[in-house]
């Protein structure tokens, strides 16, 4: 049982590693040594306590990942850059449509450069995608996903002054995802102080909020208004996911252990209830909508998976639950989020550690 997630990582025994897991990381390592090659260590790339904190106007962040979740997991670096460099314009490269509603609440934001998921069987598409980074000078590019071919490949396209890697500061790199580039970026400006890492944070506005208000109080009309309110999303892919069975019988002891709540289903893509349609549901293809719904209902819980960390990203207290992931790289962290083990399979059990935590912060 592990209820509260650190950023750092305890020692654990060492878990076999699937074959399909072993394939991948083969894959990446043969492309990373072929990309090596292509495109060398050029005499732009910065290393401890050589980055300037001044006079970088031009920033490209590199990142193309089409999960909601680890571009959600990116917000952070967008406020500790402009910590660092306020007056500059951050333009990002990215994979999938999710990125221009994630990054869309950031005043810094300047392009954004999309590439394709799958960027190798779009050639052209990739290439004019590579031609406008090349045509353009920046005063410093960052390459924020270490192990990502793509990633490499665009930041040594483009044309920078200084060029960031993550994968360059692996010593003292916190666990957590959202940290790596954040210590990154913080080692390279020298910068020693120890501050806690800066929350996921969709920069919502307050028309947003009042909208995601509005629309929560529509979808749970009829119910009782003095209730406090639980936004669930009970799906997730492969292993993550936990089936309607578990999921009824997780709510069913936290509510007994709690009181009552109004529970409002988020539902997935396909616009299936994964609860058999036993609570109020609410779908929206726009991941800002979702998050101001979300914002709106104050709580959330669900397993590991995108729309988890784009709950983080507001300011509704969230739980995860982690089975097949590991908590200490994605768990939900900041205010009142925690991520809860829940490996042993039995949801009383995992439902009176989160109703545990929900009554001591209530009590804090």
């Amino acid at each position: 049982m592990s209820p509260a997630i650190p950023l750092a990582r305890p020692e654990s025994p060492t878990k076999r590693v699937p074959f399909h897991g072993r394939l991948q990381a083969l894959r990446r390592k043969a492309m990373g040594w072929i990309v090596q090659r292509m495109f060398p260590s050029q005499g732009n790339i910065v290393g401890a306590g050589t980055l300037p904190r001044h006079g970088i106007q031009r920033i490209l962040v590199c990142r193309p990942n089409h999960r909601l979740g680890n571009t959600v997991l990116m917000t952070p670096l967008m406020q500790e850059l402009e910590r660092h460099y306020p007056g500059s314009e951050v333009d990002v490269l990215a994979t999938g449509q999710a990125a221009r509603s994630i990054y869309g609440g950031f005043a810094t934001l300047g392009e954004l450069l999309l590439l394709d998921r799958r960027a190798l069987r779009h050639p052209l598409k990739t290439l004019s995608v590579l031609s406008r980074l090349r045509s353009r000078r920046y005063d410093l590019v960052i390459d924020a996903a270490a192990g990502s071919s793509s990633g490499r490949i665009a930041a040594a396209t483009a044309r920078a002054r200084y060029q960031l890697r993550i994968g360059d500061f692996e010593d003292g790199m916190p666990v957590h995802f959202a940290g790596r580039a954040i210590h990154a970026l913080r080692r390279a400006l020298g910068d020693e102080t120890v501050t806690a890492l800066p929350r996921p944070d969709l920069r919502l506005s307050d028309s947003e909020r009042r909208h995601g208000v509005d629309t929560l109080r529509r979808v749970l009309q009829g119910h009782d208004d003095t209730l406090p309110i639980l936004a669930i999303f009970p799906n997730a892919t492969g292993a993550k996911r936990l089936d309607e069975a578990w999921w009824r019988s997780f709510l069913d002891t936290l509510l007994g252990e709690t009181g009552p709540r109004r529970i409002v289903e988020l539902v997935a893509a396909d616009g299936i209830s994964r609860v058999g349609n036993a609570y109020p549901t609410y779908f929206t293809s726009d991941p800002r909508k979702l998050a101001a719904v979300i914002d709106a209902a104050g709580m959330y819980i669900s397993a590991d998976c995108g729309v988890m960390h784009l709950a983080a990203a507001t300011s509704a207290t969230t739980i995860g639950l982690f089975g097949a992931t590991d908590p200490q790289r994605y768990a939900p962290y900041g205010g009142d989020n925690i991520g809860f083990t829940c490996d042993d399979g039995c949801p009383v059990r995992t439902a009176r550690r989160v109703a545990a935590h929900l009554s001591s912060r209530k009590q804090a």
